[in-house]
């Protein structure tokens, strides 16, 4: 269980779906990355980030069954649409950056989509025999909730264009979701009674798990990043690098004579995710950024602003606005969270008994022969848009500033 920290840990309720959480199918993705997820349904011919040859569009390869599941096919297209709008910025980025590596990790990208996709299949079935239906209305309404708890909060609005802004269809984002959060809402209903989690198995877990509790020192601050990374790969990196610092400068600049740091963040940083918020990250502890970034971010006082500070990833410019010393939250602050990700847990080893036991019935042939590992769905219990992955997936490089897996 992550470590509670009020304030600065988000959760998701066990009976809901959301960001870059998806309780049944998949997992959530990198810190700052809004969900990458895709239409299993959305006509054939989606492309991954890897590059097309002309021939290629000329002479579209023909589509071929990957696996069957109770006579249903699941077609190549449909594993590489998913692959394509749910990993797609990855994709780009590891693509620019080694396309050894980003083939490769497209290979696992194929190979968990696929079975999602069998899974997917398993559940179609039964969730339309118990009548059970989300409308679109239902999904956005519930990610509007849980967007407002966000802290700071985040509109519907602000959160869609984060997800336009890397390259995604909204609208098959969207119908992904409502599948997605259908399948939730029937394991729910199929497990539910399996899942109570009593007051008394939360004073056991907080008692057995006092690290859990403990919340180390802690800023909040707010950034602006310039990026020093280039889009096209035949531009010099020193040119790119004394263009991005020009530019920090000229920011930096601007904030010192007393410009307003949010809007600015807002205009120019290059971190999607904390720009629309006006720069503001979540709470974060030593360990949590990289050097550079941590060192300067944990020396200043609080309403102070740093200096340019250079990371990986290009120049920022921090302002503290937040600064707190280690504590430990009290049961009665931790119960309830407690709680939830106790019935979280139950709900995922439900789910996957129930999966498997759908497996086992089920006849599921592959092409190539040979029975593909299945990765049950893992009930995820943050919703936080930075949250690590809950659910196995290939491995990708950390996002800006963050160093967190």
């Amino acid at each position: 269980m992550k470590r509670v920290a009020a304030g600065s840990v988000r959760h998701l309720a066990a009976g809901t779906v959301l960001l870059g959480v998806s309780l049944v199918i998949c997992g959530s993705g990198c810190r700052k990355e809004p969900p990458r997820t895709p239409d299993a349904n959305a006509p054939a011919g989606g492309q991954t980030s890897q590059s097309v040859a002309a021939s290629d569009i000329a002479t579209p390869q023909p589509d071929k069954v990957v696996v069957t599941v109770n006579g249903i096919p699941i077609m190549e297209s449909q594993v590489k649409r998913r692959v394509a709008v749910r990993y797609k910025p990855q994709l780009d980025k590891l693509t620019a950056q080694s396309p050894q590596f980003a083939a490769q990790w497209e290979k696992e990208a194929m190979q968990l989509a696929m079975n999602q996709l069998v899974i997917e299949q398993l559940l179609e079935k039964e969730a339309k025999q118990a009548g059970i239906e989300v409308t679109e209305e239902q999904l956005i309404a519930e990610i509007t909730r849980q967007l407002a708890a966000e802290n700071p909060p985040v509109t519907f609005e602000q959160y869609k264009k984060m997800i336009e802004d890397q390259g995604i269809d909204f609208a098959a984002w969207k119908e992904y979701y409502v599948r997605n959060m259908t399948y939730t809402k029937f394991l729910e209903a199929r497990v539910g009674d399996d899942t109570e989690v009593t007051e008394e198995d939360a004073q056991k877990y907080y008692d057995g798990h006092p690290e859990d509790f403990k919340v180390p020192e802690q800023v909040q601050a707010s950034h602006i990043l310039i990026s020093t990374e280039s889009t096209d790969p035949n531009a010099d990196p020193n040119q790119v690098k004394a263009q991005a610092r020009e530019k920090a400068e000229t920011l930096l600049k601007q904030v010192k004579e007393g410009a307003d740091f949010a809007t600015l963040a807002k205009e120019n940083s290059a971190d999607h995710y904390s720009a629309i918020q006006g720069g503001e990250l979540p709470p974060f502890g030593r360990g949590d950024m990289v050097p550079p970034f941590e060192n300067a971010a944990f020396t200043l006082k609080v309403g102070e602003i740093s200096d340019l500070v250079e990371t990986q990833y290009g120049y920022h410019i921090i302002k503290v606005a937040e600064h707190t010393d280690p504590n430990t939250v009290t049961f009665a602050a931790a119960k309830d969270r407690i709680v939830e990700n106790l019935k979280v847990q139950k709900m995922q080893e439900a789910f996957s008994n129930y999966i498997e036991s759908l497996r086992q019935k089920a006849a599921i042939a592959y092409a190539s022969g040979d029975m593909m590992p299945m990765r049950p769905p893992v009930a995820a219990p943050q919703a936080d848009a930075n949250q690590a992955q809950t659910t196995p997936e290939p491995a990708v490089p950390p996002a800006e500033p963050n160093n967190r897996g």
